[in-house]
C-alpha cells in the first residue's frame, strides 16, 4: 500500500454509489487525477469540507487496487466570496471546467493551476469585477494552451494599434480597418473556409488591445492586475477574450450557458 501527499485543487465532485464520493482533483506534480473519499456524503465526515468543489485543500491518499483514496483532508483555503455568491460559483465551474479541458493526468499542472487558483483568489475577494476576471482567465488560459494571439501591430500591413482594431480569431492576430476593408473589397471574406474553419473577426479599441496584451504577456501573478477605460473598452476586452478561447478549444461549456443564464435571470429580475 502506497502512501501519497500532496495539495490540491478540487475541480469536481460526483457521487459514487451510496456513500462515497469520485473527486476530480490537480495538483502541481500529480496533474488531474481521480480519488475516492469514503462515505464523503456523511455530513459527520471530517474531510467534508476540504474536500469541497472549488477547494485548495491539503490531502494525504492511500492507493489500494490501483485506486487513490482519500486518507486525510484539510481545506487550506476555501475562497468564502465565491461560495456564498451564486454568480461567483456558477463562474468558478466554468474555470474548473476549462482547468480540466487544459490540463492531463499523470502530467505536471504547468501554468494553469496557478492561474486557476490565482483567479478563485481574486474572485473571492472583489465586487462587482466578474466579467473582466472572467475574461483576463480566458485569454491567459489560451496562451497557457497553446494559443497566444500576434497582439503587437496589423499581421497584414505592420502598423500599430490604432483606435479600432480587429482579432483575426482563427489565425490570432491583428488586423486594421483599412487592410480588412482593402482585403474584403478584393475577395470577400467568407464566413466559413474550403476547410470548414468559421472566419470569426472581432471589433476591438485600443484600449481593450492593451489589455489583451498585457494579460497575455504579463508575469502569472499579475495577470488580473488591471483596469479597462471604459464600459465599452470592457465589453469588446470580454467579448474577444471569451471568443478566442472557446474557439481554439473548438467546444463550449455546459457551466458557461448555466453563467450565463443566471446573468440573464438576474438581470430580468433588476428590469421588473
Amino acid at each position: 500500500m502506497q502512501n501519497l501527499s500532496t495539495d490540491a485543487f478540487v475541480l469536481r465532485v460526483t457521487l459514487r454509489g451510496t456513500s462515497d464520493k469520485l473527486l476530480t482533483l490537480i495538483s502541481p506534480q500529480e496533474g488531474r487525477f481521480y480519488a475516492i473519499l469514503k462515505g464523503g456524503h456523511s455530513m459527520k465526515n471530517r474531510e467534508v469540507a476540504a474536500t469541497e468543489p472549488y477547494t485548495w485543500s491539503s490531502f494525504e491518499f492511500y492507493e489500494k487496487n490501483g485506486f487513490k483514496w482519500v486518507k486525510s483532508a484539510t481545506a487550506v483555503q476555501t475562497f468564502p466570496g465565491v461560495r456564498y455568491d451564486s454568480e461567483k460559483l456558477f463562474l468558478a465551474a466554468y474555470f474548473a471546467d476549462v482547468v480540466y479541458e487544459l490540463s492531463d493526468e499523470k502530467s505536471p499542472a504547468g501554468d494553469i493551476l496557478p492561474l486557476c487558483l490565482n483567479a478563485m483568489h481574486v474572485l473571492s475577494i472583489t465586487k462587482n469585477d466578474d466579467a473582466r476576471i472572467k475574461a483576463a482567465f480566458e485569454l491567459r488560459a489560451a496562451v497557457i494552451g497553446g494559443f497566444a494571439p500576434a497582439l503587437d501591430a496589423c499581421a497584414h500591413c505592420g502598423c500599430g494599434v490604432g483606435e479600432d482594431m480587429y482579432l483575426d480569431v482563427m489565425n490570432g492576430a491583428l488586423i486594421c480597418p483599412a487592410c480588412l476593408s482593402r482585403e474584403t473589397a478584393l475577395v470577400p471574406v467568407p464566413e466559413i473556409d474550403e476547410t470548414g474553419a468559421r472566419h470569426i473577426l472581432l471589433p476591438l479599441c485600443d484600449s481593450a488591445v492593451a489589455a489583451l496584451r498585457f494579460v497575455a504577456t504579463t508575469s502569472p501573478k499579475r495577470v488580473f492586475s488591471f483596469r479597462l477605460t471604459s464600459a465599452r473598452a470592457e465589453e469588446l476586452f470580454a467579448r474577444a477574450a471569451e471568443g478566442y478561447l472557446l474557439h481554439h478549444l473548438e467546444r463550449g461549456f455546459p457551466t458557461l450557458e448555466n453563467y450565463k443564464r443566471l446573468l440573464a435571470i438576474r438581470k430580468q429580475m433588476i428590469k421588473s
